[in-house]
């Protein structure tokens, strides 16, 4: 029998979980840590249609969209430190998520690199483009660093042959990929630019040399139901889909992940939202706090 949950309750939750309440604002840089750290992962600014927390959202203590606050003091803040937080390596950033900004907790770092198409080893990439899944242009990239160590984007530019505005979205395409992918990693910033300001990219594996030996000693089931896990308490409830579109796993997957889930009694799927289609799935102790 589905369980149905109050959604004013949900949210509620979802605010406090998120810092998303003036009186839970984060203030500070070390409070920002402690939110990633709290959220496991989470977007920089905006959600992009999921439930995911945001760094932006719980400085400003509220749920914020982008459109018209463009000036917010919270914006300047999150941009802030997004840069300082992974240059000390407190956090991982990157396009990881849905290759959207993303900052991510060092606990759960080698989870999302245990379910990467990596092995561990810098030449990992050429088996992913001789199967054709990984373009030209990002090993182009991918190999600039490989065999030239960090650089700031313009620099990058030339080194793989992507410099000059014909060829901006094929780079700026290329960097994406790589990040979703693990393979490199934004390390500092740059005024080596027309613009003053600009992104220095090494290789994952070379400003984290320990990532691969502990993603190697997470099994594939383990970090999928770690992440999900994470996810479901920050987010409380969500739909069974939700979770898939967000680390792109297949439905052989979902299914496999779910049926370990709800046999080991650590989630509930037969959740219903009131007026949303879909199962929903949700922690076995968030339950009794959001039952309708």
């Amino acid at each position: 029998m589905a369980v149905t949950v109050d959604p004013a309750r949900v949210e509620a939750l979802r605010e406090v979980r998120g810092r998303r309440r003036p009186e839970l604002r984060v203030r500070s840089e070390e409070e920002a840590l402690e939110f990633v750290n709290s959220v496991g992962f989470c977007f920089l600014f905006t959600s992009h249609g999921f439930a995911m927390p945001t760094l932006w959202e719980a400085i400003c203590g509220e749920a914020r969209t982008l459109e018209g606050n463009h000036d917010d003091s919270g914006m300047g803040q999150a941009w802030e430190w997004k840069d300082t937080l992974p240059a000390r390596k407190a956090c991982f950033y990157g396009k990881v998520l849905c290759k959207s900004p993303t900052l991510v907790s060092m606990a759960y770092l080698p989870h999302l690199y245990a379910l990467s198409p990596n092995y561990g080893s810098e030449d990992d990439y050429l088996q992913e483009y001789a199967e054709g899944r990984l373009t030209a242009e990002a090993k182009w990239v991918y190999e600039a660093l490989l065999r030239e160590g960090p650089q700031s984007t313009t620099r990058l530019r030339k080194l793989a042959g992507l410099d000059g505005k014909a060829n901006y979205l094929r780079f700026d395409r290329a960097i994406t990929e790589l990040q979703a992918g693990l393979k490199i990693v934004k390390v500092g910033i740059s005024d080596a630019s027309a613009w003053g300001y600009c992104y220095v990219y090494d290789l994952v594996l070379r400003q984290y040399p320990w990532l691969a030996e502990q993603a190697r000693a997470i099994p594939s089931t383990a970090a999928e139901d770690a992440l999900t896990l994470k996810y479901l308490e920050a987010t409380v409830c969500v739909a069974a889909d939700e979770v898939s579109r967000l680390f792109g796993w297949e439905p052989w997957r979902m299914e496999r992940l779910l049926r370990r889930l709800t046999t080991g009694g650590r989630v509930v799927a037969d959740v219903c939202w009131p007026g949303r289609p879909g199962i929903h799935l949700i922690r076995v102790e968030d339950l009794p706090l959001v039952c309708a």
